[in-house]
């Protein structure tokens, strides 16, 4: 189990997944992201557990007055 998340959801690995998701899959993970943007004020900090390569971070960014975004996997931070 110690080596499960280095080998099967590291960052690399994760990023193909996203990449090549389908539609719906897409879909569902945009609004996912939409409703936290449409209720994070702008003057708020965030913490992002489990933030693997930044998909998140880089879209919440703007939104908020700052961000960190931590991880089990040292590839991905």
């Amino acid at each position: 189990m110690d080596n499960y998340y280095a080998e099967k959801l590291n960052s690399q690995m994760l990023f193909k997944v996203y990449e090549t998701q389908i539609p719906r899959v897409r879909q569902y993970l945009k609004a996912e992201i939409d409703f936290v943007k449409k209720n994070l004020l702008n003057t708020q900090s965030v913490l992002e557990l489990g933030a693997g390569y930044g998909r998140i971070i880089k879209e919440l960014a703007p939104c908020c007055r700052s961000i960190v975004g931590i991880d089990i996997s040292t590839e991905s931070v």
